[in-house]
């Protein structure tokens, strides 16, 4: 490494990736307001799926959504308009798109 920070796990393995590469599985439009609806992946064996919601519009809207992942099942569901916490997005339309990480 010429520069930088690196670190490495207890058997000397360099564990600091700075930007990781990731594997998209697949991603699905969500429409501005919606507040249901659930895509799955097959999640190969030492993975885990996560996401990310890009909104499509700049648009304000006070409608939120939750989002959430279990195994390889990402669910959407209705969230108060004032729920700003963990797992909860504005319901605006854009896309959800769906990739792995290791585990």
């Amino acid at each position: 490494m010429t520069w930088g920070i690196q670190t490495w796990d207890a058997n000397g393995n360099p564990n600091n990736y700075g930007l990781v590469p990731i594997s998209v599985l697949g991603y699905f439009a969500v429409a501005a307001g919606q507040q249901s609806g659930a895509a799955s992946y097959t999640i190969p064996a030492g993975f885990r799926m996560e996401f990310l919601q890009v909104t499509a519009s700049d648009s304000y809207t006070t409608a939120r959504r939750s989002i959430t992942v279990s195994g390889g099942t990402i669910t959407l569901g209705a969230a108060a308009d004032n729920n700003f916490g963990a797992g909860t997005y504005p319901a605006i339309n854009g896309f959800v798109i769906a990739y792995l990480r290791g585990t």
